[in-house]
């Protein structure tokens, strides 16, 4: 693999990176001059130099959430074959460099002509003077390119800051032509004399070809930089690089907005204000799947798991929308890898009818896909005339022509006929001979699938460690999300035990999304019983929906100074879950966009009573197949959304009792009942806590964890509902009783 192991916690360390580093605090500071930034400092008397310290202390943080950007960068740069700061000046003297170059020229002739002279002045027999010749011509044109062309291309090619030097203009370069210019001229006339003297007939008619030769040479050197096709390359690659640097502060800069955000909110003394007042929710808009990534527990479980072991399978289990693919696709964009560091993730989504071969090769062709288009191939443009590719990049070609011949025998069956056919006629009859021949590429078998795969993904990993220093101490990933939506459990056992057969590829991480019940089958590895997921994976994480405090971290990052009761409100009334959580808050702010300031009762009571009128429509379009009984029509007439919205606390309390009276019914109805009674208890639960009489004393007491009533044990009692609505009911009982609220029995 590699001689010297890479620490995967350790960030990358090469001109790039240097170039990035030294690129961050001015982005650190265009996003603290911002207005908004500004005037949330100067309310909450904030100090912007010590956000400065403490943001950039934690560059770590703000760097990684930009390794896309970064690898994009790096490739670029590569292309362009050098790193240039911005803010450096290179220097591009062209004008003194084309005035002594295109002296060169006259030098070499003048030199050459008085070596002539000499020669056919000697007594030299004819056949050496000849040699002679031929020798100091063809010695000439080489020392010319190679002094003079070459050089200037050297310079013309030199990379170009944003900045343009006085002795860069054309007005500068022009003089400097008709400069070189007249001193050969003057130097030609001026040495006159001499040089006929100096001169043999014979040299000087070789010197008039050298001449001509030369004035040849000196006119290609002046419009060697008016090239189109070679400046035109130039300025598309650096182009390229430009916006390859421009993307990156654009993703710095959304990494660090929410930083600020969030160290403001840290910094600042909590709120506990019942009015509904927002310093700025401009980044509440955000939605992108890896905008909801928080470090969580799972995220740092995550982090320290991989970064734990060089080869093996990882499962990420947890309820639907709590965030695996989030946590999936940001480690595919290498946001939980250290800065600067690189990794190629194989994504594919398992397969909701599971065939175990076609799905092989399926990742197979993915696998092969993601190696051809994983890295710019594309040579510097200097190097492409002056030096070699270098070993590692011609590995790495191999490697990708491997890949696409690899990709070719996958998708198409090669099929080649050739024969051949003749008739003989003999006197004694009619002799006809027909040979031919098939040759078919048969289609593999699955374990011959399954080899092949192990062997590419493997090279893979070798050839991307050996050739790229900025790689990950794992360099290759392959991720499966979807497996928890597999028809069925036995379909997804049957494809977990055959997947297996690819785990343990050295350098090579598999991650899967997995169920709940995969989880509980690996909890249970300490037990007799053993199955295909416990003994498939070496680690399942469990994603968990967010705490108080993740929650609070959220919408920290989108919203400067909302207070301490919304923010409690959102995580109860969404249970933790990301998007529901940023949805709520979204709901929030329309209210305040519509009554500026509204307190916690009216906002409480609108989202609330929206949610009441989707459970109560639920309901209802449940119970149409349930036909016309009795306690059907009750049940109906009580699932009435506008009017449970409307009811009072009490009413609704009386209305919760009356729901959850025991009836006799059939099962699906009862079913109906019960999620519609936990949620109406639920809501009534939420508007009978979160009203304008919450105190700041209550709301740092439900806070706490440990506490029965606290704001984690009702948002728990929101994440139970469609998995067990009697966990849920029973965690509301629970957090009534804390609170002395009338507890409904059943």
């Amino acid at each position: 693999m590699t001689d010297e192991l890479v620490d995967e916690r350790a960030p990358a360390d090469d001109g790039v990176m240097r170039l990035i580093s030294v690129e961050l605090p001015g982005v650190v500071d265009d996003v603290l001059a911002q207005p908004r930034i500004q005037q949330s400092c100067a309310e909450l008397q904030l100090d912007p130099a010590e956000l400065r310290a403490r943001l950039l202390a934690e560059s770590d943080a703000l760097l990684s959430p930009t390794n896309a950007e970064i690898s994009a960068y790096r490739d670029a740069v590569r292309e362009l074959g050098t790193i240039t700061p911005a803010e450096a000046t290179v220097g591009d003297r062209r004008a003194p460099y084309e005035f002594i170059l295109l002296l060169t020229a006259p030098a070499i002739v003048l030199g050459g002509a008085a070596l002539l002279g000499a020669i056919y002045g000697g007594g030299l027999p004819l056949a050496g003077k000849i040699g002679l010749t031929v020798l100091v011509a063809a010695s000439s044109v080489p020392l010319y390119f190679g002094l003079s062309i070459g050089a200037l291309l050297n310079v013309l090619d030199s990379p170009r800051s944003g900045r343009t030097s006085s002795l860069d203009s054309r007005a500068a370069r022009r003089t400097a032509r008709v400069g070189a210019w007249a001193i050969t001229a003057v130097g030609t006339f001026a040495f006159w004399s001499s040089f006929v003297r100096l001169v043999t007939a014979q040299g000087a008619v070789v010197a008039v070809v050298i001449a001509v030769l030369a004035i040849g040479l000196q006119m290609l050197s002046i419009s060697g930089n008016r090239t189109p096709g070679k400046h035109a390359q130039w300025a598309q690659v650096r182009a390229k690089a430009t916006v390859a640097l421009d993307h990156w502060r654009e993703a710095a800069r959304q990494a660090v907005e929410p930083a600020v955000s969030r160290l403001i909110s840290t910094l600042a003394a909590p709120s506990y204000d019942v009015r509904l007042t927002v310093r700025d929710a401009s980044r509440l808009g955000v939605m992108a799947s890896t905008d909801l990534a928080v470090e969580t527990v799972a995220t740092q479980h995550f982090q320290r798991v991989l970064a734990g072991m060089q080869a093996g399978a990882v499962g990420i289990a947890g309820p639907r929308g709590v965030g695996k693919t989030t946590l999936l696709e940001a480690h595919r964009e290498g946001r939980l890898l250290p800065p600067g560091r690189e990794h190629l993730l194989v994504r594919v989504d398992a397969p909701i009818g599971y065939e175990g071969r076609d799905f092989a090769l399926h990742v197979y062709a993915v696998a092969c896909q993601s190696v051809i288009g994983y890295k710019n191939t594309r040579r510097p443009l200097r190097k492409r005339v002056f030096r070699r590719r270098p070993r590692a990049e011609k590995e790495w070609l191999a490697h990708v022509e491997e890949a696409v011949r690899k990709l070719e025998k996958i998708r198409y069956l090669q099929t080649k006929t050739t024969g051949w056919s003749g008739k003989l006629t003999m006197s004694a009859g009619d002799v006809t001979a027909t040979r031919s021949t098939a040759k078919a590429r048969q289609p593999l078998t699955y374990p011959e699938i399954i080899a092949e795969l192990r062997e590419f993904l493997e090279e893979t990993a070798r050839v991307l460690a050996a050739t790229n220093p900025s790689a990950a101490a794992t360099p290759l990933v392959v991720a499966v999300d979807e497996l928890d939506k597999i028809a069925t459990a036995e379909h997804a056992h049957r494809f977990v035990n055959e997947l297996k057969a690819l785990f343990g590829v050295p350098w090579c991480h598999f991650v899967l999304s997995v169920s709940e019940d995969a989880l509980i089958s690996f909890e249970r590895r300490g037990f007799a019983v053993r199955d295909a997921f416990d003994s498939a994976f070496d680690e399942i994480i469990r994603v968990e929906q967010l705490t108080l405090p993740e929650s609070r971290k959220m919408l920290s990052s989108r919203l400067i100074g909302l207070s301490e009761p919304f923010v409690c409100f959102a995580h109860c009334f969404s249970g933790g879950l990301p998007r529901d959580l940023i949805r709520v808050a979204r709901a929030m702010m329309d209210i305040a966009h519509a009554t500026p300031a509204p307190s916690l009762n009216p906002v409480c009571l609108a989202l609330t009573g929206t949610a009441i009128q989707q459970a109560a429509r639920l309901a209802q379009r449940e119970l149409r197949p349930a036909g016309h009984a009795g306690s059907v029509v009750d049940l109906v007439r009580l699932a009435d959304g506008p009017a449970l919205a409307r009811q009072s606390p009490g009413e609704l309390l009386a209305t919760v009792e009356k729901l959850a009276a025991a009836t006799d019914e059939p099962d699906e109805v009862a079913g109906v009942r019960l999620e519609l009674v936990t949620f109406l208890y639920f809501a009534l639960t939420v508007r009978e806590v979160f009203h304008d009489g919450l105190t700041k004393d209550q709301i740092i007491r439900a806070s706490a964890e440990t506490w029965p009533g606290s704001f984690q044990t009702l948002g728990r009692a929101r994440q139970a509902f469609g998995d067990n609505m009697m966990q849920a009911w029973l965690l509301v009982d629970q957090f009534r009783a804390a609170w002395n609220l009338p507890v409904v029995k059943r």
